[in-house]
């Protein structure tokens, strides 16, 4: 019984997925959002901000909903959990997870939504559109599309497996009830895809947009997610000349104290990449994000003993994590999660935000990057991670002077982003998955096999989709 009233309440707080209100999605009111409702430049626009509202996933009650960006990858991690009793998620045990098949159908839906304009867009000729917006229209949606199938491919597919089988359900056309079957795509086919498609955002899409909407700039740091994950000695080459570009050329800059994007600046912060802007007055309404972490709400989402002892000694220990959440009796040694708000705080605009990419994200990649490079030198990459501690105000930094291999560099580095970027889109699990397996197991020791590392397709798909392929890896057919 508790556990069917555990999930009651997560129903409760996550609504239901429903189509884009008149704001952002006005033709087609009826969300049937096709190529046949692009007819010029005005309409694409209006379609665009349709994917965007996929993007942030707006509930219906026109809430954005990034939970599950948020919780999983903290649960996964074993640093974050819900506060009144464990769910699956917080054991590895991912046949039975319940952000994984939320994770499938928000990104299904966005690819879906990306592809109805790019379709619709490339039906048109030319002159239908001033300058350049065809294509910088069309390269927001492929970062958009490449955003969706990245998701799936490090939750659902052998990622981490270059001649694997098992990669992604491509969906590369607007989907028609004809068009559902097709099967699944390589690994490596999955990651040329998706690369594709961050090329051409790089190459088209806008360099100045509100930072909600997408950029080159932000194409180029999912790009360095994507290449980190494919993990090719030229990937870290490519790593680190795409973080050196966005460092030194992007229109981007470290906040001076971290806390700062968080309680002060959110989107208005010089750090900020990419962000999701919370619907006009969702603060108003009760199940969300705010009140999610906000104390004493019975929907807590908390942080754990480990991520406390993490912060220990460190100056964002004062204000990520808490006092010991009142449901000790479901989740021992759970604190209050204050990354987003504050003890006593009152839910708002910027309570509600949330955050995709930041700048330094860049920073920790591009240093996985040169440790992971033959010959990288560990200096230069000790000097980008501890850049970023001392934005959050760090100022000891002797256990990255100490680490003198690139084991220990690249764990001090993961450190770094389970201070940094934990409780944002996942970054924390990625980061940790790409550390030595036996490394994995030891700071997660409910990982015991490397089929943890990703999640079964759900059994629908292979009910509606007889072509799709076999299931992934460990979770039989």
């Amino acid at each position: 019984m508790k556990r069917i009233s555990k999930y009651i309440l997560l129903a409760a707080f996550f609504g239901t997925l429903v189509s884009c209100d008149k704001q952002l999605s006005e033709p087609p009111a009826n969300a049937r959002v096709d190529g046949t409702a692009i007819t010029d430049q005005k309409s694409a626009q209006t379609v665009l901000n349709g994917a965007y509202y996929r993007f942030a996933n707006v509930d219906n009650n026109n809430v954005t909903n990034w939970t599950s960006h948020q919780v999983a990858g903290g649960m996964y991690n074993g640093l974050l959990a819900y506060g009144v009793g464990q769910l699956p998620d917080e054991r590895n045990e991912n046949a039975s997870a319940g952000y994984a098949p939320m994770i499938w159908t928000q990104s299904y839906l966005l690819v879906t939504a990306t592809n109805a304009v790019i379709d619709g867009v490339s039906a048109l000729a030319d002159n239908a559109f001033v300058g350049s917006r065809k294509n910088e229209i069309i390269g927001e949606s492929r970062f958009l599309r490449a955003y969706g199938h990245f998701k799936l491919l490090v939750y659902f597919s052998e990622w981490f497996k270059q001649d694997s089988k098992n990669g992604v359900l491509i969906r590369d056309k607007f989907i028609t009830l004809s068009q559902v079957p097709k099967a699944r795509s390589t690994v490596a086919e999955s990651y040329a895809f998706i690369l594709a498609d961050l090329d051409f955002a790089i190459a088209n899409a806008p360099a100045t947009n509100p930072n909600y909407y997408a950029t080159k700039w932000a194409a180029m740091a999912l790009k360095m997610r994507v290449l980190l994950c494919r993990g090719q000695q030229t990937d870290y080459t490519e790593v680190n000349s795409l973080g050196n570009t966005l460092i030194q050329s992007g229109p981007y800059a470290l906040e001076n104290n971290l806390k700062d994007i968080f309680y002060t600046k959110g989107l208005s912060s010089t750090e900020v990449i990419f962000g999701v802007k919370p619907q006009p007055s969702q603060e108003l309404f009760y199940y969300i994000q705010s009140r999610a972490y906000y104390p004493g709400q019975s929907s807590v989402f908390a942080a754990t003993q480990k991520f406390k002892d993490l912060l220990q000694n460190d100056p964002r220990g004062t204000w990520m994590v808490g006092a010991l959440t009142p449901y000790q009796a479901y989740s021992p040694n759970t604190y209050y999660f204050l990354k987003y708000i504050a003890v006593g705080g009152n839910p708002s605009q910027l309570t509600e935000t949330s955050y995709a990419l930041r700048l330094s994200e860049v920073y920790l990649m591009r240093a996985e990057a040169i440790i992971r490079s033959n010959g990288g030198d560990l200096n230069a990459a000790k000097s980008l991670i501890k850049t970023v501690m001392g934005k959050a105000g760090v100022t000891n930094f002797s256990a990255v002077d100490d680490a003198n291999t690139t084991d220990a560099l690249l764990l001090q580095n993961y450190y770094e982003v389970e201070r940094n970027l934990t409780g944002e889109d996942g970054i924390e699990w990625l980061t940790l998955m790409r550390l030595p397996f036996a490394t994995v197991k030891q700071l997660r020791p409910t990982i015991v096999s490397d089929i943890q590392f990703y999640f079964p397709v759900p059994r629908s798909e292979f009910d509606t989709n007889p072509l799709f392929g076999i299931q992934n890896t460990g979770y039989g057919q």
